[in-house]
């Protein structure tokens, strides 16, 4: 408890009062009760960071504590814990919001994009509780700007959206694509309406979901998304309802089929889609133009707007598609959408693979190949792949003194000085031996006149013993740890292993010496190995013990 900060306890006891006191809420306010412990405790981590200067073992101390008192309750990982220090971190006024809120729980429809940065700030943090903590996490690591981080908050908590779906629409850019439309809405429709109508639709769509070939043709290409209308629909949006496909207007003697007909229920809207196999032309305009005509004369209610015309086209040139639409007094569309360019599994057993490709190759070469070419092309091929390092020293004595002072002894101090505190004290008393070959030296000194007195001497291990002998607290079933880093002297590198058991960690040349960083890797693996020990022999004799 010496290592602890000064005020370690009284923060702690602090922390297991509030835990306390938020686990006897109603059930229906968990998930709000749930994220709000935890932007306390990754609050109460900022503030003593930035106070105390709390480190990363303060926090694994406090993840343990805290899961011993209680022990029913998940969450309290050190993993999580950090989550929670990013959590309260991205929106410091959380707690504040969700305890005294008083505005309402609706969501607004307004774009990101125009809300003032401090009302978007505290709109969005009122909001975070309608959201899974596995939703936050999510955020957090995929999302780390915090005006796009706050665009998919909005947006799943308005659609609904599960964490899976969520990671579908971050990874497809959702915020790059909505609202980004070619459209003469500004036009056709009133003012305080249009930059709603703008943001529900997208460009590019994408039907990743698809596989058309080249020969596809339009009906195809509806069939594949009517065939696949639930991730399609998610594409879409929310609030669109399927009314059908190839869906038929009669007027006077003649029938007209709208590609796929939608309704939306927030818009009041019926939206026409038109597909196109190919790219956007001018005349695709005056079609849609018809369309919509037809749609309000047979379709609309009295209680509906007009309706949109939404113009679906495999590649389009915005010049173009803006000057088609610059005199149409019609509200329409022209968006791009992408398909999947990988084959679908059924396709795929009717090509041949890779491999059998590479066979039929590899027969034609043999027919006019000798032997020997063939095995020296394999040969030239491959090591023009190899992007290895360059060897530079063979093994001798000097190279094995530098590893011995560069390696050896920095990690030796560095072992020593990372048990010194917690381990040590809980054995009766420790040694330290260093050994070149099989000589073991419990000094330094020693092992450093070994190796830099004998002229030509050739060493082919080094070794690091740690010795931790009687652990107190064991009574008769008292036991000893023996750990030893080894480092085994090859003819151009050198591998450390820790033993009992053997365990290889790291394999280099003997020019790529450890930094800084690299010894206070193995250090730690080192150490984590002496603990893991110890806690398995702790286990075996509770164990005994009952």
């Amino acid at each position: 408890m010496s290592s602890l900060p000064e005020k370690y306890l009284d923060v702690l006891n602090d922390l297991k009062e509030k835990i306390r006191n938020a686990r006897k809420v109603a059930v229906y306010t968990v998930n709000t009760q749930l994220l709000s412990i935890y932007w306390e405790i990754g609050n109460t981590v900022l503030e003593q960071q930035k106070h105390e200067g709390w480190g990363t073992k303060v926090i694994d101390r406090l993840s343990h504590d805290l899961t011993s008192e209680f022990p029913d309750m998940s969450g309290l990982s050190v993993r999580n814990i950090k989550y929670m220090r990013a959590f309260a971190e991205a929106y410091p006024n959380f707690n504040h919001l969700i305890n005294n809120r008083s505005q309402s729980h609706g969501i607004v429809q307004a774009p990101l994009a125009q809300l003032p940065k401090d009302q978007n700030n505290q709109i969005v943090q009122a909001n975070l509780a309608q959201l899974s903590w596995y939703h936050h996490i999510t955020l957090l690591d995929k999302v780390k700007d915090p005006a796009i981080r706050n665009f998919y908050i909005l947006q799943t908590i308005e659609n609904g959206w599960s964490r899976n779906v969520m990671v579908h629409q971050i990874e497809s850019g959702l915020h790059n694509r909505q609202g980004q439309i070619i459209s003469n809405f500004r036009n056709t429709i009133p003012t305080e309406n249009s930059e709603l109508v703008q943001q529900v639709f997208k460009d590019p769509y994408k039907f990743e979901f698809i596989y058309l070939g080249k020969e596809a043709k339009e009906r195809d290409l509806e069939d594949a998304l009517t065939n696949q209308l639930t991730k399609f629909l998610i594409e879409l949006g929310r609030w669109f309802a399927f009314m059908g496909r190839q869906y038929k207007i009669y007027l006077g003697d003649k029938e007209y089929k709208f590609d796929l007909l939608f309704y939306h229920t927030r818009l009041k809207r019926y939206i026409v889609i038109d597909l196109k196999i190919d790219e956007f032309k001018p005349e695709y305009k005056g079609k849609m133009d018809y369309y919509l005509t037809l749609a309000d004369e047979h379709l609309k209610d009295k209680n509906d707007a007009p309706s949109i015309g939404l113009i679906l086209c495999k590649t389009r040139d915005g010049l173009v598609a803006e000057y088609a639409l610059r005199d149409s007094t019609k509200p329409i569309g022209i968006a791009e959408y992408k398909l999947s360019e990988k084959l679908p599994k059924e396709i795929q057993g009717e090509l041949p693979t890779i491999e059998e490709l590479e066979l039929k190759l590899e027969s034609e070469l043999e027919k006019i190949q000798k032997p020997l070419d063939k095995k020296l092309s394999k040969l030239k091929y491959l090591v023009t792949g190899l992007n290895n390092e360059d060897l530079k020293y063979k093994h001798s004595p000097e190279r094995t003194e530098i590893i011995y002072k560069k390696l050896l002894l920095p990690l030796k101090k560095n072992i020593s000085h990372s048990l010194r505190k917690d381990i040590n004290p809980l054995f009766k008393s420790v040694e330290c031996f260093i050994w070149v070959d099989h000589q073991g030296h419990p000094t330094e000194k020693e092992a450093t006149e070994i190796l830099s007195g004998q002229i030509g001497f050739q060493c082919h291990i080094l070794k690091l013993e740690y010795r931790l002998l009687g652990f107190k607290k064991a009574g008769i079933s008292a036991f000893d740890i023996w750990k030893t880093f080894k480092i085994d002297l090859g003819n151009y590198s050198y591998k450390c292993l820790i033993e009992n058991p053997d365990l290889i960690i790291t394999e280099k040349l003997y020019h790529q010496l450890p930094d800084k960083n690299g010894l206070k890797s193995l250090t730690e693996q080192f150490c984590e190995s002496i603990v893991d020990y110890i806690n398995l022999r702790i286990e075996q004799i509770k164990n005994n013990e009952k």
